[in-house]
C-alpha cells in the first residue's frame, strides 16, 4: 500500500488558542485566516465541553433512534479494508461499530475533544479492543504517515474547513481508497422544514430540562444546520482533490445526507 503525505499546511500551535467565546454567530460562517479557525475551534470545543459523558443516550434519542440507522448506512460502504481513519470520531459510536464488523482492521479515531475521547477510551478498555487507537486533534489538522483505505466521519463537515480537511484526506488515502461523509442537513421542501422548525422548537425545552448541559447545543445547532452549505463545499472540494464517483445520498425527511466518493 502505497500513499504520499504532504505536510504542506501548518497545524496549529495550542499557544496560538484564544480564550473561549460564547457568542455564537460568528462562527456559523465561513472562516479565511487561522485565528478566525483558531476561534471557531475554541468555540467548538466550548460547545460540547460538557456533553460527552451524555452523548450516546442524547443522540439515539434525539434522532428516536434513527442515527443508528444513519451508521447502519454508513457501514454498508465501507468495503473490506486494513486501515480506517474515523474522523470526529467522538464517543466512538461509529468507530466501534466499524470495529465489529471488520474485527483485524486497525482503526484511528481523531476528535477535538478530549472529554469524549476519554469516554471513547474507556469504552475501548472495558470491551478489551485492540488495533484501536483515539488522538487528540482537530480534524482538519490531523496527518499521519499511514496510509488509510477508507476515511469516514459522522456529524463533522458542517463545522469543517472543508477545503484544508479534504486537502490532508486526500493525501493520506490509499489509491482507489475511500471517504464517507455524514451530516445533518436542511431539508429542501417546505413541508420538511416546517417538521423541522417543529421538531427544534419541541427538542429545546425538553432537552434543556432533561439535560441542562445540552441546552446551548439544542438551542444553536438548528441555525448551524440551516447555514450550513457543506454539501456543495465537500462535492467541491472533493474534485477539486481529484476524487471521482462522488454521490450524494439525502436519508430521512432530507434530514441527513451521505456524501462519498473514491481516490483517483
Amino acid at each position: 500500500m502505497i500513499c504520499k503525505v504532504k505536510q504542506d499546511l501548518k497545524t496549529l500551535d495550542k499557544n496560538e488558542a484564544k480564550p473561549i467565546i460564547r457568542s455564537h454567530a460568528p462562527y456559523l460562517l465561513a472562516h479565511n485566516t487561522m485565528t478566525e479557525l483558531t476561534e471557531k475551534r475554541n468555540w467548538i470545543k466550548s460547545f460540547f465541553s460538557e456533553t460527552g459523558s451524555t452523548y450516546d443516550e442524547v443522540v439515539n434519542r434525539f434522532t428516536f433512534g434513527i442515527d443508528r440507522l444513519w451508521k447502519k448506512k454508513i457501514l454498508s460502504k465501507i468495503p473490506p479494508c486494513e486501515r480506517v481513519l474515523d474522523l470526529a470520531c467522538g464517543t466512538g459510536i461509529l468507530t466501534f461499530a466499524i470495529k465489529n464488523k471488520y474485527p483485524e482492521c486497525e482503526i484511528i479515531g481523531v476528535d477535538i475533544s478530549e472529554g469524549y475521547l476519554s469516554v471513547a477510551r474507556e469504552k475501548a478498555l472495558q470491551s478489551a479492543t485492540k488495533n484501536l487507537s483515539f488522538i487528540h486533534s482537530p480534524a482538519e489538522d490531523y496527518i499521519s504517515d499511514k496510509c488509510f483505505d477508507v476515511v469516514t466521519t459522522s456529524y463533522l463537515p458542517k463545522y469543517a474547513d472543508i477545503p484544508r480537511l479534504m486537502h490532508n484526506v486526500g493525501n493520506m488515502l490509499a489509491p482507489s481508497g475511500h471517504v464517507i461523509f455524514h451530516d445533518f442537513t436542511y431539508p429542501t421542501s417546505k413541508f420538511l422544514q416546517l417538521i423541522f422548525e417543529v421538531y427544534f422548537k419541541c427538542a429545546q425545552p425538553i432537552g434543556a430540562f432533561y439535560y441542562p448541559e445540552w441546552k446551548d447545543v439544542l438551542s444553536e445547532l438548528p441555525k448551524v444546520i440551516q447555514k450550513s452549505q457543506w454539501i456543495s463545499e465537500l462535492s467541491t472540494a472533493m474534485n477539486n482533490e481529484g476524487f471521482k464517483n462522488i454521490t450524494v445520498e439525502t436519508l430521512t425527511l432530507q434530514g441527513a445526507a451521505i456524501v462519498s466518493g473514491e481516490k483517483e
